[in-house]
């Protein structure tokens, strides 16, 4: 009885192995057998188009078209032209490229300064050739009438006699703005036209250390440069307002034309640069101290139009002054040593100023002026002839 129920469970266990390998042997393919599989299966090389509801919302969107478009592929931008699209509305100007920042400043949330290639490209390419037109047309313009006039003389000669025309403070004053109104034109120059002049004849280098000395004198000379201007302005205010006299001069060129012009203390070129360089100085001031301090709020917009009023008038009252220079040194006889010494002769007065001269005659101010007192220019070292 128990070998027959050993028996039966032996033979059932053989019985569900048996199945089993049956089943593993049916579903492995035979070695070499080729297996087709049905007509309508897909191959390894076709390609199933699974239809996507995303992809066919965004391509309208990434083409910039519209979405019943047959050919969306004939609008689709490739990303250079997008760039060049970005970089042609930079360089237009018309706006400015902003977008929002938690940062607190004018412009904080400018992100692309567009205007700002357009002063770039009048710093580097526009203003140059104006500033070297204006300096040229000047400087030919003396040469070329210094080779046909020549120095202006005096034609009755010095006569010894001597009228004090500038005090010690005048001339202290006028030295003061003279001396630092030239160091800002030299190094106002250095830095407009450094890169184009300088780099190329001394290097890289040493225009760097030319160019960084040249900026902090420009800097800290301009305020003393004001300074003076307004000084400059009260003393010499008085004999410069326009008068009904003066058109008479300006028709005459100053007696180029028709003879000689009367005139005061100062005559109508006189006064013309005295306005032009007050004025025109307070331009160049004002600006420049705006550029030098940078920490009132001011946006970049209003910097480069500053920079741009900063340039043009100095640019104008450097080329204005050249005349002044010329006609106060070689131009004229006997003008450079009356802001030397602070007389001038009593025949260059007579022929210069005649009206001046008559005044300062009645009043007993033409006089033999002994060496000392010319050296100190000390009010009232005149003695009455």
């Amino acid at each position: 009885m128990i070998r027959f129920s050993f028996l039966s469970l032996f033979t059932r266990r053989l019985t569900i192995l048996a199945v089993i390998a049956g089943l593993l042997v049916f579903s492995i393919p035979t070695h070499g057998q080729n297996v087709r599989p049905p007509d309508n299966a897909p191959t390894s090389r076709q390609h199933i188009e699974v239809p996507s509801p995303n992809a066919e919302l965004w391509r309208p969107i990434r083409n910039r078209e519209d979405a019943d478009d047959p050919d969306p592929a004939v609008r689709t931008p490739p990303p250079r032209a997008l760039i060049q699209n970005l970089w042609l509305e930079v360089q237009s100007g018309q706006a400015d490229i902003a977008g929002t920042s938690q940062v607190k400043g004018v412009d904080s949330a400018v992100l692309i300064n567009t205007q700002g290639e357009q002063w770039r490209n009048f710093r580097m390419e526009q203003l140059p050739p104006v500033g070297m037109w204006l300096l040229s047309v000047a400087l030919i313009g003396m040469a070329v009438f210094f080779a046909i006039r020549g120095q202006i003389k005096i034609s009755e000669g010095r006569s010894g006699l001597k009228i004090m025309r500038f005090t010690l403070t005048q001339r202290t004053i006028h030295w003061t703005v003279a001396i630092t109104f030239v160091i800002l034109g030299i190094t106002g120059l250095i830095l407009l036209y450094g890169r184009m002049a300088l780099i190329p004849v001394l290097g890289a280098n040493a225009f760097s250390v030319i160019a960084l000395v040249a900026k902090r004198l420009h800097d800290f000379i301009g305020p003393v440069f004001g300074i003076a201007l307004i000084l400059q302005f009260i003393l010499f205010i008085r004999g410069n307002l326009p008068h009904i006299r003066d058109l008479k001069w300006i028709a005459k060129g100053g007696g180029l034309f028709g003879g000689h012009v009367s005139s005061h203390r100062y005559n109508a070129g006189e006064k013309g640069w005295f306005w032009i360089a007050m004025l025109g100085g307070s331009v160049v001031v004002v600006t420049g101290l705006i550029l030098d301090f940078p920490i009132f709020d001011q946006s970049r917009q209003t910097m480069a139009f500053t920079h741009v009023l900063h340039s043009l008038s100095a640019l104008a009252v450097l080329t204005a002054s050249l005349g002044h220079i010329y006609m106060g040194t070689i131009g004229t006889q006997g003008t450079f040593e009356i802001m030397r010494t602070g007389y001038c002769d009593a025949n260059w007065a007579k022929e210069h100023h005649d009206l001046w001269y008559e005044e300062m005659k009645a009043e007993g101010n033409v006089g033999e002026v002994p060496e000392k007192a010319q050296q100190t220019s000390a009010p009232g070292a005149v003695q009455n002839a």
